[in-house]
């Protein structure tokens, strides 16, 4: 990894911070009520939510771990994606219950707590899991590029999709890409820094 994607992943967990800050102690977001309101008719992006759930997450992680069990005898790259996918849902949770923060009051029956979003934090986790390991076989760096915009693209539209479907806060979504990059890089870090004999 480049050291701007460690400038950016301690800019982005600085920034998470800031926004939990803001709501543990139940403070004003500029614009964020303005933004719950109004994204609210945006019905084909809620078409996205699909992507941030345990079935098709749990699925696609399955068949990568199988992949790198199989083909790639990567033993220590599935422990890094059971790390990821697992562990950020798990961190996820125990923020939400450390923020104890209530969903919207029109989130249609939504369960848990609200912030942060999973579907923005463990959809871009997963999705940039992905792209990581099918682009170490990809020569070409602007397929590596395009991968990785595709796997951006679509947590975005994941993420987005629980705004619109008025089940998290826009900062609740915000701070769930925040955390969920700055895990991805911690651990693609140690991933990348393990014994050479490992690899």
């Amino acid at each position: 990894m480049k050291k701007f994607q460690y400038i950016t992943a301690i800019i982005s967990f600085v920034l998470f911070m800031t926004i939990a800050h803001f709501v543990f102690y139940e403070m004003e977001i500029l614009g964020e009520d303005y933004l719950l309101s109004n994204m609210s008719n945006l019905h084909f992006i809620e078409l996205f939510s699909v992507i941030g759930t345990e079935l098709v997450i749990g699925i696609a992680s399955i068949a990568l771990i199988l992949y790198l069990w199989w083909a790639k005898k990567d033993f220590i790259g599935i422990i890094t994606v059971v790390v990821l996918v697992a562990g950020s849902n798990v961190l996820n949770k125990a923020i939400k219950g450390l923020m104890e923060r209530e969903r919207p009051p029109f989130s249609h029956g939504e369960e848990g707590f609200s912030f942060p979003s999973g579907h923005a934090m463990v959809g871009l986790v997963f999705l940039l899991v992905i792209a990581y390991f099918i682009s170490r076989e990809i020569s070409s760096t602007g397929m590596k590029v395009t991968l990785f915009i595709l796997a951006i693209t679509l947590s975005l539209l994941t993420g987005i999709s629980r705004i619109v479907e008025q089940a998290h806060y826009p900062s609740d979504v915000a701070a769930g890409y925040l955390l969920g990059y700055s895990f991805f890089v911690l651990c693609i870090f140690l991933y990348e820094k393990r014994p050479k004999q490992e690899r």
